[in-house]
């Protein structure tokens, strides 16, 4: 990889960048992954301009004279390897000193149509600059991606010239695109959670997100294990009578449950379960019933507490 510029450019600096883009798309929390992930992507695009041969190498300054996000991510690599950075830079006083003002952040954007409001969930990683304003670490990576982008392809060193677009969307999400959505929380036992979440609003006057002021709210965050109650109804079409039972899934179940993407993939695998056929097998056996083809079998599924 080391013996190449392209290679590295795509294998070491492309794919972290990708690597990340991924993981903040993915609808998994926790575990530090997202700010691990991005301050590898960062020091890979900080990290790039001292393997470009000399004759094409510009300083650090330089490069924060055309690419001023240059400059804070910079910061954000060298906090993050050091703990805490005092030095002078290029732009001077370090924008950011310290390692812990780079945060993981849930987002919960509340938006409106016609059926009433819905929140849609992201993750993004925030660096918390010492005048006291943030920036998404994702905006940064992408505007030094497409400025290294920029800098090779007018060397000729790549072929051809890619944008890279920014993730951070500030357009209105979709109902779709919210039913579509799901943040689950990875937590290990023992160790310790710590997660810092945003509320805001889409403002459709202005076309712009507002926070959500919470003064003299409480907040409350709940975390269970899943368990889910299998509701289980048999209809004999003669009587119209209807019987009823509840099944309990255990935690496996429960869990396989949970990790559905769409009510087809959780009613399909809660019709495959054994013990939802010996469920119904014993509501037919209650009911009388001989011949099934004069039955109607229903089955639904609701989450337990």
């Amino acid at each position: 990889m080391f013996d190449d510029l392209t290679t590295y450019y795509h294998e070491n600096v492309v794919s972290t960048y990708m690597d990340y883009r991924d993981i903040k798309r993915s609808g998994t929390a926790g575990r530090s992954r997202d700010i691990r992930n991005a301050i590898i992507a960062a020091s890979a695009l900080f990290h790039l301009r001292e393997h470009l041969p000399r004759p094409n190498q510009p300083t650090r300054a330089a490069t924060e004279k055309l690419c001023p996000e240059y400059g804070l991510l910079g910061d954000i690599v060298n906090a993050a390897k050091h703990k805490s950075i005092s030095r002078n830079t290029p732009h001077g006083t370090p924008l950011l000193a310290d390692a812990t003002q780079i945060d993981e952040r849930i987002v919960l954007t509340e938006y409106l149509d016609e059926k009433g409001p819905y929140r849609f969930a992201e993750k993004t990683v925030i660096a918390k600059l010492s005048d006291g304003s943030e920036r998404d670490l994702f905006e940064i990576l992408t505007v030094v991606m497409n400025y290294w982008e920029n800098f090779l392809y007018s060397l000729g060193i790549l072929p051809s010239l890619r944008i890279f677009p920014n993730d951070s969307n500030k357009h209105p999400r979709t109902r779709k695109e919210w039913e579509e959505n799901r943040l689950d929380f990875e937590i290990v036992k023992g160790h310790r959670f710590h997660q810092s979440m945003r509320l805001q609003r889409f403002n459709y006057q202005t076309e712009t997100i507002e926070p959500i002021d919470l003064t003299g709210s409480q907040v409350k965050f709940n975390i269970y294990k899943p368990a889910y109650e299998i509701n289980l109804s048999l209809t004999h079409d003669a009587s119209g009578k209807e019987f009823k039972k509840t099944i309990t899934l255990s935690d496996d179940e429960s869990e396989t449950v949970a990790h559905c993407k769409t009510d087809e993939d959780r009613q399909a695998y809660i019709n495959s379960l054994p013990c939802a056929h010996e469920a119904l097998r014993q509501l037919a056996i209650e009911a009388g019933v001989v011949n099934d083809s004069a039955d109607t079998l229903n089955i639904s599924n609701k989450e337990g507490t």
